[in-house]
């Protein structure tokens, strides 16, 4: 049996305003049916309640029929006297949350979600949108009216679900005010109350502290809510854990910014991260509205957030790998931050990083091994959707694809051997059609089964440390050139200098948009500059003191960790990095207590 059609709140309130007289014979018909209505509610009661409640009139009458539970009886009453309203079909389940999405959503939002504390005080909820990048509502952090200096600063920290507390750079990343009156707690009667305010913050915390937690991963496109449909709410009441909210969306009359929500919250929920039936990130809970709350949908501030999301997961540049002084140092490597980042892109022709050595004869491979933890510390920022796995090649192994086949599944993406195909089985066509024809039907696999889970793997291939045998070259040449088409596949190769292998090479990223087929970024190593060393210290004073550092300070300090250093017209080798970052430390360390000069 059909569902019948759903009359939203809205188009009643509107026939209610638009034929006032048949509205009002259809209240006096619906309370005569009603038994035990006394006194009977009329339109001048209401309109007198309404006036005394600054309410609108025509939505204080939806919910008095709530109250009296004859709304449904009313809108068979205005369509008895010829009122056409507009009705919403529906599948009758709006209300209602699949529960294999249930199960899986709730883990992860006990790990994204957040307390915001201000002078060591909980005073809302927020959830992590990336490894730095907290979200919750603007007025949690505010300490005066909207369009008022925000002074003195608050002390802004995280509470993360690991129950470690995090400093915030304030002010936000990313701020968008709340209304005048919303800000005294009264919520807005019309649009034009809120116009380009949204009750947004996004907060930076000073390092990617979270990114072992997982975030929430915004949806492609906004969609505006829907009308009694189910909405969950992940938040700390009170600051207290007592689970989630579940309730259900209504509309505010005159309002599109804002929608209501009937789930309860009281202080310490504001901020809190809503999501609509299907789990997908649907706006932020902003305060109190009668016997719910109100909340801002996505669809006015997503476009907002993804730059410095975008930023935040993968970021172009990294000072340190983990954001602390005390971390590795990242000195130079600006075209492998740029590289991985454009790698990125699903549609676009970089498929990973080729990184080679200036100076192969030296046989220096501590940069090719840093550049694993680079890639490892860049692929956790962006989630568990990323899996990154290791090609050593060191030791001897009887079967090269079947050893990477194994490695993938150590990996966390299990696969099954694959099966000989025939006419290319060993023995029945020539080693080279044979290793090229298995470890292309690997990528394929690999490929297939990251698809399927909604993941990407990215390959690290080490540099050898013994030479490569023909067999190994085969395979090699087969699976890179397999891989460099499968939308799922990256692919960071360290070394092999010597060694031609498949696929387009580019010198920077700009470049392989005007070539259009894929391949890889190529990236020389050994020796780093002065204007490196720079460009650390710039990026390092800003995220340790919240502001830019005058130049002649970055220059002095420079100076000093560099004078006397061996060098070759400006090029310094990278034995001296170890001694140059110890040095940058102190700097750093004096810089992070004191502040900019």
């Amino acid at each position: 049996m059909d569902t019948p059609p759903v009359v939203t709140d809205t188009d009643l309130m509107a026939a209610i305003q638009d034929y006032p007289d048949k509205a009002a014979a259809a209240l006096v018909a619906v309370q005569a049916a009603a038994a035990g209505q006394n006194p009977p509610i009329t339109v001048d009661s209401l309109r007198a309640a309404a006036a005394l409640l600054r309410r609108d009139l025509s939505e204080l009458w939806v919910e008095q029929l709530r109250t009296m539970e004859v709304r449904d009886a009313f809108v068979a009453a205005l369509l008895a006297r010829g009122v056409p309203l507009v009705a919403v079909a529906t599948n009758g389940f709006l209300d209602h949350i699949p529960a294999e999405r249930l199960s899986q959503f709730t883990g992860q939002a006990q790990s994204f979600r957040c307390r915001v504390l201000v002078d060591n005080r909980v005073v809302g909820s927020g959830c992590l949108i990336g490894p730095s990048l907290v979200l919750t509502a603007w007025h949690v952090i505010a300490v005066g009216p909207p369009g008022s200096p925000q002074e003195p600063s608050p002390s802004v920290q995280i509470q993360l679900a690991d129950g470690s507390r995090q400093d915030v750079v304030i002010p936000p990343s990313f701020e968008s005010l709340c209304g005048d009156d919303e800000y005294r707690e009264l919520a807005p009667r019309h649009d034009q109350e809120v116009v380009g305010r949204n009750d947004v913050a996004a907060l930076l915390m000073r390092r990617p502290a979270a990114a072992h937690l997982g975030h929430v991963r915004l949806p492609t496109a906004a969609v505006a809510p829907t009308p009694r449909s189910a909405l969950v709410l992940v938040h700390y009441p009170d600051g207290q854990d007592e689970g989630f909210g579940f309730g259900r969306t209504s509309e505010i009359p005159h309002v599109t910014a804002r929608w209501r929500h009937d789930i309860s919250t009281v202080g310490g929920s504001s901020g809190g991260a809503c999501f609509d039936r299907n789990l997908e990130f649907a706006g932020l809970h902003q305060g109190r509205l009668r016997k719910g709350g109100r909340f801002v949908p996505l669809v006015r501030f997503l476009n907002d957030l993804r730059p410095g999301i975008a930023a935040d997961v993968a970021p172009t540049r990294l000072w340190s790998l983990d954001g602390t002084v005390g971390g590795p140092m990242v000195i130079g490597r600006a075209l492998l931050f740029e590289a991985l980042a454009a790698a990125g892109d699903d549609a676009g022709p970089v498929r990973g990083v080729r990184v080679k050595r200036t100076d192969v004869v030296s046989g220096e491979t501590a940069s090719l091994g840093f550049t694993h933890d680079i890639l490892r510390h860049l692929l956790d920022r962006r989630g568990v959707d990323h899996i990154l796995v290791r090609l050593p090649f060191d030791e001897l192994v009887a079967d090269a694809v079947d050893d990477i086949r194994q490695r993938v599944g150590v990996a966390g993406l299990p696969l099954p051997a694959l099966p000989p195909e025939p006419g290319v089985a060993p023995g029945t066509a020539a080693p080279e059609g044979t290793a090229r024809d298995r470890a292309a039907r690997l990528a394929a696999a690999v490929d297939a089964a990251a698809a399927a889970t909604g993941r990407t793997v990215w390959f690290f291939l080490d540099n050898p440390s013994v030479t490569v045998s023909e067999d190994l070259r085969l395979v090699l040449d087969g699976f890179v050139a397999a891989a460099l088409v499968q939308p799922r596949l990256r692919l960071v190769i360290t070394g092999l200098e010597t060694l031609p292998l498949p696929g387009q090479e580019f010198q920077a990223p700009g470049d392989a948009a005007a070539v259009g087929t894929p391949g890889l970024v190529v990236e020389f190593v050994g020796g780093f500059l002065r204007r490196d060393v720079l460009d650390l210290l710039a990026l390092a004073a800003q995220d340790l003191t919240g502001q830019p550092v005058v130049r002649p300070v970055l220059d002095a300090i420079a100076d000093r960790v560099l004078f006397g250093r061996v060098q070759f017209n400006g090029m310094y080798p990278d034995a001296e990095l170890p001694a140059v970052a110890a040095e940058l430390r102190e700097d750093l360390a004096v810089l992070a207590q004191r502040g900019a000069p």
